[in-house]
């Protein structure tokens, strides 16, 4: 078992998902998966579903929203739905919910990476890029409660995503990674790492005309929207490959 909720909220059981029937429980089901393992006290769920006028009967709607995610949970030693004295907390193994598993994969990852173990820190982030399916909660409104969990959470991802990007330059894949990097600077245009990592890619493909135009897309971009000049090491960078001397390896995390 486990619950899903980077994309829309979902149980996978046996392989297959199953989709709570109530857009409530839906909801319900995400803010306990984002706060896994610790206890959401009755009145806190109650005002994070009806922040403006919970209804009369909140209390029992909560109830039953929590019987059909149970139903659809089942339970285990290890997992499930369990009341406290004055709440709710789902119970789940690391792998039990994907956030968690998600945080756990991107710190080993990163500690990899800085480890110098390209090739293993590439599969664990892309072990963890590969749990999104898709905006956290997709398809039901995030209640106030929670939003900074998830924006923290959209942020992870892409960084996520700059990370595995680099480790799989470190291995050598420059040529298959700009397509890649192309579209991602179009999708966050204000990523430095992605437009760094692109220039780098160009270059050690050979490419080097069209790396110094995309640096020079970056500065109008970072001139136009933020009023900064690229960071250094974008500029070390970018004289390396104006020079055509060996391109240093485009790090940091600006």
């Amino acid at each position: 078992m486990a619950v899903l909720v980077l994309g829309r909220p979902v149980v996978r059981s046996g392989g297959v998902l199953r989709h709570p029937a109530r857009r409530m429980s839906r909801v319900l089901l995400g803010l306990l998966a984002l706060r896994a393992n610790r206890a959401l006290p009755s009145e806190w769920i109650v005002e994070a579903l009806w922040p403006d006028h919970p209804p009369a009967s909140a209390a029992s709607n909560v109830r039953t929203h929590l019987a059909e995610l149970r139903k659809l949970l089942g339970a285990t030693r290890q997992s499930g739905i369990v009341s406290t004295r004055d709440g709710y907390v789902l119970v789940a193994p690391p792998d039990g919910v994907d956030v968690t598993m998600f945080q756990l994969l991107l710190a080993e990852g990163r500690e990899l990476l800085g480890h110098g173990a390209h090739a293993e820190a590439a599969r664990s982030l892309a072990r963890a890029v590969g749990l999104w399916r898709g905006p956290v909660m997709a398809g039901v409104p995030v209640p106030e409660p929670v939003r900074p969990d998830v924006t923290m959470l959209d942020e992870q991802r892409i960084g996520a995503v700059e990370d595995l990007v680099g480790a799989r330059l470190a291995l050598g894949s420059h040529d298959e990674l700009v397509p890649v990097l192309a579209g991602l600077v179009v999708e966050y245009p204000l990523r430095e790492r992605f437009w760094r990592y692109l220039v780098a890619a160009l270059a050690a493909a050979g490419r080097r005309t069209e790396a110094v135009a995309v640096h020079q897309r970056l500065v109008r971009v970072l001139d136009a929207e933020l009023g900064v000049a690229p960071s250094r090491e974008t500029t070390e960078l970018y004289e390396a490959v104006r020079r055509n001397d060996p391109a240093p390896e485009p790090g940091g995390r600006n």
